[in-house]
């Protein structure tokens, strides 16, 4: 018997160089998806902390200056309880440490930053020159808008009344609102920003106020 040897064409099992190319080429879209999925979120993420922590540092210094407006008093040297109400600056004297003497508080903006300055009495008069100033929130975005608006006593609460007229008579004021809008810059844009706002009668001037 004549015996032929030779080999079968059984066919080849898996994937051709094309399959495999295609294969990974997938793998590698699905893989860039989902870290760019993950990346993400953790972006989003860090943004809303951002935010959230930004605005209870915000809400934080407002309530404070509210808190020592609202402790406004007259001054060791016999100064009038509110000595200036500009737009963007506000001084005032009222005890904001754990001394027994009144100090002299201002706000001021200054180059899209509030600042405070607090200036001791020194026995015989508030000295400006030794005041003590420091940022207390960056990133301000009222550009020339106010951030003081001062109310007469006939202030009911209302957001659609009108504040006093500048240049404001410091004795007319009754009330002092605070409205800080501070670039968000814990968003995906820097445009973006978010208001803070508190307001404080101020007791020792107030007449027909229950606050």
């Amino acid at each position: 018997m004549k015996m032929e040897i030779g080999i079968k064409d059984r066919g080849q099992s898996g994937f051709t160089l094309i399959e495999m190319t295609v294969v990974i080429f997938c793998f590698a879209i699905i893989a860039w998806g989902v870290i760019a999925l993950v990346s993400n979120i953790f972006t989003i993420n860090n943004q809303q902390g951002g935010l959230i922590s930004g605005t209870d540092q915000a809400r934080k210094l407002v309530y404070n200056m509210a808190f020592q407006l609202r402790n406004g008093q007259t001054g060791s040297d016999g100064s009038y309880v509110l000595a200036s109400a500009s737009p963007q600056q506000i001084i005032f004297f009222a005890n904001i440490d754990t001394t027994p003497s009144v100090e002299r508080v201002r706000y001021f903006v200054q180059n899209s930053q509030l600042w405070q300055g607090i200036t001791n009495y020194n026995g015989t008069t508030y000295n400006a020159a030794g005041e003590l100033t420091s940022m207390v929130q960056d990133n301000l975005a009222s550009g020339n808008n106010p951030v003081f608006y001062y109310y007469d006593g006939t202030f009911t609460g209302s957001s659609t009344q009108a504040s006093l007229v500048q240049p404001v008579n410091v004795t007319q004021v009754k009330f002092v609102k605070i409205n800080l809008q501070i670039l968000d810059k814990a968003g995906v844009k820097n445009s973006n920003y978010y208001t803070v706002t508190a307001g404080a009668a101020i007791r020792n001037l107030k007449t027909n106020l229950g606050q």
